[in-house]
């Protein structure tokens, strides 16, 4: 059994807990596309996924919110809306079970007891708290960890003890 979770933008990561506590993590998947602008490179995200799927387990992928009424529309929020349908259309179309979760709804659970107001750093922090051996780097270069690393590999998380919770009732 695998989870995984999914921090679906485009500076986003993809992070993986085996059964046995194994964690992978890999930032997302981009091409340089037309007028040099990076886009999503499908072959190569469905390739980690299956392989990390390998037959069993779940994927958590983030929902992405509308923005705030006073922000909300345009081509930015149908942009995001369409992010996260992807993902799903990938993970119905391959045969791979997934849940769709709002920030606020894993953030609720994967935040306890983890201080500040800042909701980047908060997952960095608590991401480090419960996996202290995991690379949150983005880079060899990196000086700092990446919320995206983080995020996702809370997201697996997530799945993963919301799966284990369904088990148990």
């Amino acid at each position: 059994m695998a989870w995984i979770g999914v921090d679906p933008g485009k500076k986003g990561a993809i992070a993986r807990i085996s059964e046995s506590g194994a964690i992978q993590i890999e930032r997302m998947p981009m091409v340089t596309g037309a007028k040099g602008r990076d886009e999503y490179n499908l072959p190569a995200i469905s390739a980690i996924l299956w392989e990390w799927y390998n037959g069993t387990g779940l994927v958590t992928i983030e929902k992405s919110q509308p923005m705030p009424p006073h922000m909300r529309g345009g081509s930015n929020a149908s942009f995001h809306r369409g992010v996260a349908r992807g993902w799903e259309w990938m993970c119905a179309g391959m045969g791979i079970p997934y849940i769709l979760v709002s920030p606020v709804q894993w953030m609720r659970i994967m935040h306890i007891g983890t201080p500040g107001e800042d909701t980047k750093q908060r997952s960095i922090l608590a991401a480090q708290r419960l996996f202290p051996k995991a690379n949150l780097m983005r880079s060899t270069k990196a000086r700092k960890p990446d919320d995206a690393f983080a995020e996702a590999l809370l997201l697996a998380d997530f799945g993963r003890r919301s799966s284990r919770a369904e088990k148990v009732v």
